[in-house]
């Protein structure tokens, strides 16, 4: 059945010009259709891509990550320094 061949004559000069089976013709369809929703797909996910990058646009601009590990290592640093400072304190207190 898959076999039936449709001979198609494009000029008129009663000669085939193509010669299309069923498996070509259903192959070609499905093709067709694949490609379609392809395309459909691909076309919702720019409008989504779109909408996104317009409300980022609106957002507050990020600090770059040199800073934040500046003001991480600053932190630190402090920290260290209360320590010590505690650590003093502590030793004057329990009298060690």
């Amino acid at each position: 059945m898959l076999n039936k061949k449709v001979d198609i004559d494009i000029d008129g000069d009663n000669k085939p010009d193509l010669q299309i089976d069923l498996k070509t013709i259903i192959m070609a369809i499905g093709g067709i259709i694949s490609l379609v929703l392809t395309y459909s797909t691909l076309k919702e996910e720019i409008a989504i891509n779109a909408a996104e990058i317009e409300i980022a646009k609106q957002l507050p601009p990020t600090q770059s990550h040199d800073l934040i590990d500046q003001k991480i290592l600053f932190l630190e640093e402090h920290i260290k320094e209360q320590n010590v400072r505690l650590d003093k304190i502590e030793d004057k207190v329990y009298r060690r």
